[in-house]
């Protein structure tokens, strides 16, 4: 698990900037984080808005943020949700649920994640 960067309102649920937060904060530490498909990942290169460069150990890949963006929105309208649910855009599901599970606030285990005030 990696530390997160401090929040401000604690009983405030997780949001979009949380996400665009700890994604900075994971390139600027160099901090690794473990997938389902990979032991060590890493953001590497990221630019707001834009795209950030995902390092695994099987290579590189570039994310679009607005994949990312896409795949919290779907977990806002949900509320919980499972790895199966972020197939699209991107096809990029692991790396978006291990992302998602480390934003302060979110719940869950291995399978599924929830945001707070849901069941």
């Amino acid at each position: 698990m990696v530390d997160a960067p401090p929040r401000l309102e604690v009983d405030a649920p997780p949001s979009w900037q949380d996400v665009e937060e700890l994604m900075a904060h994971l390139c600027a530490t160099g901090r690794s984080f473990t997938t389902v498909t990979s032991v060590e990942n890493s953001i590497s290169q990221y630019e707001p808005g834009g795209r950030l460069l995902l390092e695994t150990g099987t290579g590189t890949r570039w994310v679009a943020v607005g994949d990312v963006q896409a795949c919290w929105e779907t977990f806002e309208r949900l509320g919980i949700i499972r790895r199966g649910d972020l197939l699209e855009p991107g096809r990029c599901s692991a790396f978006m649920f291990a992302l998602f599970a480390q934003v302060q606030g979110v719940t869950g285990e291995a399978e599924l994640l929830l945001l707070p005030g849901r069941s």
